[in-house]
């Protein structure tokens, strides 16, 4: 009997304090409202919050990079033209069935996906994912718990990507003297002499005056290109352009980078 006293006292005691709390009061402080949806002692509690139905979205990812500090790096792109291909699916624990071409891959262990994409021709390829795992019915009575999503993705001619091209600009520190500078791939010429410009086959990139001397510079290999980026961040000599350039879907760009020991930063936009 003595402890359901205590028990009313302390509650009392909790209900005069907040009563004879005020905002405006400095002499006494107000508990701070709890606000919090993933609480369940909060008022605003909400057992769905942060839940979605099962979905079967995944993402799309290019690798270039054999080396260097971008090495094992995956950048989400549906437009590719060498290397690999990586496939996500967003939905975690779930029984995925891809549908890549005409292969079909499944299981509860398959949420990631890796081909390669080197033997495949330019062109238009199609990937499909169907994700099955038991559905949060208190929150979506209408889940059945099966989702399918079907996808597009691209593999370009080296040619055809956007740094693949000359672009006109400045550099930091001089403005107003504009000056072309390009990238293009090629192939070694006959007798491995000098180099030929090459969309089938070619292994190296050629930067033209990079160096404004209207030098022609070539870096091995075009792994590192993606569609709209281009890096040679790895251990480039002090005679290869080592750094990036990025080009922007205005076809703007930004170079920033090393030659020759001196460091470079070129904006401007790609030549029509």
């Amino acid at each position: 009997m003595n402890t359901l006293k205590n028990y009313f006292l302390i509650a009392l005691l909790g209900v005069a304090l907040l009563a004879g709390c005020r905002s405006d009061d400095d002499a006494q402080e107000c508990p701070t409202p709890c606000d919090d949806p993933t609480n369940s002692e909060c008022p605003n509690y909400d057992p769905c919050f942060g839940e979605n139905p099962v979905t079967a979205a995944f993402s799309i990812y290019d690798n270039k990079f054999l080396s260097g500090p971008n090495v094992g790096g995956w950048y989400e792109d549906d437009v590719l033209h060498w290397g690999s291909v990586r496939f996500r699916a967003h939905e975690k624990d779930a029984y995925y069935k891809w549908y890549l071409g005409q292969e079909v891959v499944e299981g509860f262990g398959d949420s990631i996906v890796v081909r390669g994409i080197n033997d495949l021709d330019p062109g238009f390829y199609t990937a499909a994912l169907v994700t099955q795992k038991d559905a949060n019915a208190t929150c979506f009575p209408d889940d059945s718990g099966r989702d399918s999503t079907f996808r597009f993705f691209q593999v370009k001619n080296v040619c055809d990507l956007m740094i693949m091209n000359k672009f006109r600009g400045v550099f930091e520190g001089n403005p107003t003297d504009s000056v072309t500078i390009e990238l293009y791939p090629a192939k070694l010429g006959p007798g491995n002499q000098g180099f030929i410009y090459d969309c089938a086959s070619g292994f190296f990139i050629i930067h033209v005056n990079f160096g404004l001397q209207s030098d022609t510079l070539a870096t091995s290999n075009v792994s590192r290109a993606l569609l709209d980026k281009y890096y040679n961040t790895g251990n480039a000599s002090v005679n290869q352009v080592k750094g990036f350039l990025q080009v922007n879907s205005d076809s703007t760009c930004r170079a920033e980078y090393s030659l020759y020991g001196i460091d470079r930063v070129f904006t401007g936009k790609i030549v029509e």
